[in-house]
């Protein structure tokens, strides 16, 4: 119980942090709001004008003011008004919060199941040839960027075979290959982990001991060495997951999937710093209360980790 509230006073700083950074994003950016919101709506910023809208958003006000006022609206739920329509952020961000969860989770399983499967695989079978492939391959596609695959795969598989849609959301297939874009660089981060984890654990005399006394070599591997290597893959599964959220933008611009990834490249090209604000403010969220998680299924999975 003590570990925990430690923990979850942590995360409470760790996002009062990223609350001020997120912040600063916006109050420290370049530029005057009053006039951006105001050429935008076809109106001379005159110095009067300029005036009276500043006052109106509140940003007359001393910065840590302005700051507390912020985090109380963020803390209720209202992440601001866009400056290109005036519309609720908060509500834009939610329409296409679902999008992102289905690509994201697609993302996962691909990363998290081919991981464990070609991992499994080259444990039962160490000297084959599938533990040298899988070997290359992982170096392979980890050092290549997303953007790059996702560009081979819209090539040759929606393009030249003619097999998937080269992106959008507007039918059930079209998520399998945005999914494999994101989660091939997850799924080769993971497998590196696990599979010399496997390894390790595979060598481990109570294995061996188990294999010995007639245990099938699949349910040693899976029941007893898979077990050893679990706390490892959680905590890598956790950073995986968090690279996942965070590098859903660059997938869906490239295959214009329509969620808050395209929507902040969209407010990045025309300045709404609002929606740019609640975009970060959303992931770096996404992100700690994944590792927060990660951390907790770790501390359930390892005695060693609940004794420290």
């Amino acid at each position: 119980m003590r570990w925990l509230l430690r923990r979850a006073a942590e995360t409470v700083l760790v996002l009062l942090a990223l609350s001020v950074l997120v912040f600063s994003l916006a109050a420290l950016t370049p530029g005057d709001p009053a006039e951006e919101i105001l050429r935008r709506g076809g109106l001379q910023p005159t110095p009067a004008a300029v005036a009276a809208l500043r006052a109106e958003l509140g940003l007359d006000r001393p910065l840590p003011a302005r700051y507390a006022g912020w985090l109380m609206d963020v803390v209720r739920g209202d992440l601001g008004r866009s400056y290109v329509d005036r519309s609720p952020v908060g509500a834009e961000i939610m329409a296409r919060v679902p999008a992102t969860l289905r690509l994201a989770g697609a993302a996962a399983l691909v990363a998290v199941g081919l991981a464990l499967t070609v991992a499994l695989w080259a444990a039962l079978r160490p000297r084959g040839a599938v533990g040298r492939v899988v070997a290359v391959v992982t170096v392979a596609v980890a050092g290549v960027p997303p953007y790059i695959v996702g560009i081979l795969l819209i090539s040759v598989v929606a393009v030249g075979l003619r097999a998937l849609p080269t992106g959008g959301d507007g039918a059930p297939e079209a998520v399998v290959l945005p999914a494999l874009t994101l989660g091939l660089a997850g799924a080769a981060t993971l497998l590196r982990l696990l599979r010399a984890d496997l390894a390790q654990a595979v060598g481990q005399p109570f294995v061996k001991l188990a294999a010995a006394k007639g245990l099938p070599a699949r349910r040693a591997v899976v029941v007893h060495a898979l077990r050893l290597a679990a706390p490892n893959a959680i905590a890598a599964t956790g950073v995986v997951l968090a690279d996942l959220a965070a590098g859903a933008v660059v997938v869906e611009t490239l295959f214009a999937w329509p969620g808050i990834g395209q929507l902040a490249v969209s407010a990045i090209r025309q300045r709404d710093l609002p929606v740019v604000q609640a975009y970060v403010l959303l992931t770096g969220l996404a992100t700690v209360l994944l590792l927060a998680l990660a951390d907790l299924c770790l501390t359930a999975a390892d005695p060693r980790v609940r004794r420290r």
